[in-house]
């Protein structure tokens, strides 16, 4: 992407720009179809169990951002059913993962948190379940979420992604104990806690044919699929570092997380920070490159969408009320890809060796 030039820089408010810019290698298109009808009903849908709306604004239509995300998971030709299903499962897990795990008072909570998990794991994989009368909203939206993509899902779909749901979960409660992690501790929690390999799973429901177990069991496919998620996951911990501590919120980040383990100060360690992403790019891109030079039509589809999905992470950054709940500080999702103020010219740095956390220095072994 060329150099920023002056027009451009007065076109992005300052404090966002130092906040938002990562550099992205690859095209970066825009979508082919957005299915804003999908969306209304995926709203309406969220609406109907009254999830508390935390970042209300004026101005915006509700599930604009979310009808880009699933534009840029999906296909033409995807099912509308399909569409709301994976919809309806975003929807539900940012409306959990902020008004539970995020909230001020969630470790006060725990028990109160992990009695509300156990119920939502048992109730996601029981197809036969009897939602009750007074059922917590969470539990009974996600029993309907699963029967929603158990109707578009085989059966192996619908056991990853009652997989990547229990790693979510799991993951959240395992950070409400976690005072002071390592490195590597975090970012293996960080795989999950940002979606996991639900982003997998919801391009491989909204693909062209589903992916062969071997092909989605493949460790150089395992890797692309946990690069991806640290990627976005470490792009949203620069982004929202100082939104988080306003609000009290009492998830980890990993710029705090460099901050104690090497005694960094903020911008020292948001730059360790950014270059362990942009190491992780290169990495993507490798393995993304091996991967094309044989894969078939559905394994296509994964491995171009999970570059989408990185796209998609700096669109909600920029374009979301759940970060930014001010109009001003908003901008148009059409305007993020045209405006180059907005994305890094370059990578920080050049280096492909393997980041030195075991948790995932095994993924270099596979590009």
């Amino acid at each position: 992407m060329s150099s920023t030039s002056a027009a451009d820089q007065t076109a992005v408010p300052a404090q966002r720009e130092a906040a938002s810019r990562f550099h992205y290698p690859l095209p970066m298109p825009e979508p082919s179809h957005i299915p804003t009808d999908v969306t209304a009903q995926v709203i309406a849908w969220k609406e109907s169990y009254r999830f508390p709306e935390l970042s209300p604004t004026v101005g915006y239509v509700p599930g604009t951002v979310l009808a880009w995300f699933l534009a840029r998971v999906s296909t033409p030709e995807t099912s509308k059913a399909a569409l709301r299903g994976v919809g309806c499962a975003v929807e539900w897990l940012l409306a959990l993962d902020d008004d539970v795990f995020d909230h001020a008072e969630a470790r006060n909570r725990a028990g109160e948190v992990i009695r509300l998990v156990g119920r939502i794991t048992h109730v996601l994989e029981s197809p036969g379940y009897h939602v009750q009368k007074n059922e917590n909203p969470y539990v009974a939206a996600v029993h309907d979420v699963m029967e929603q993509l158990r109707a578009e899902c085989t059966p192996t779909q619908a056991g990853r992604l009652s997989a990547g749901l229990r790693a979510f979960l799991a993951s959240a409660v395992h950070k409400l104990h976690l005072d002071e992690p390592d490195e590597d501790e975090y970012l293996a929690l960080r795989i999950h806690d940002v979606g996991g390999f639900l982003y997998g799973v919801w391009i491989d429901v909204c693909g062209p044919a589903p992916i062969t177990d071997e092909d989605w069991n493949a460790p150089a496919v395992q890797a692309l699929m946990g690069c991806m998620c640290l990627v976005i996951g470490l792009e949203n911990d620069v982004r929202s570092y100082h939104k988080e501590k306003a609000e009290g919120q009492a998830h980890l980040n990993f710029v705090g997380v460099l901050q104690a383990t090497r005694g960094l100060s903020f911008d020292q360690a948001v730059a360790v920070a950014v270059e362990t992403r942009d190491r992780l790019m290169l990495l993507f891109l490798r393995l993304r490159e091996r991967l094309m030079q044989s894969a078939g039509t559905p394994l296509q589809h994964l491995i171009d969408r999970l570059g989408q999905v990185i796209i998609n992470g700096l669109e909600m950054a920029l374009c979301a009320p759940r970060y930014n709940p001010s109009d001003a500080h908003r901008i148009a999702l059409e305007d993020v890809l045209k405006t180059p103020a907005y994305w890094a010219p370059s990578l920080t740095t050049a280096d492909t060796s393997p980041l030195p956390y075991p948790s995932i220095s095994w993924w270099w072994d596979h590009c």
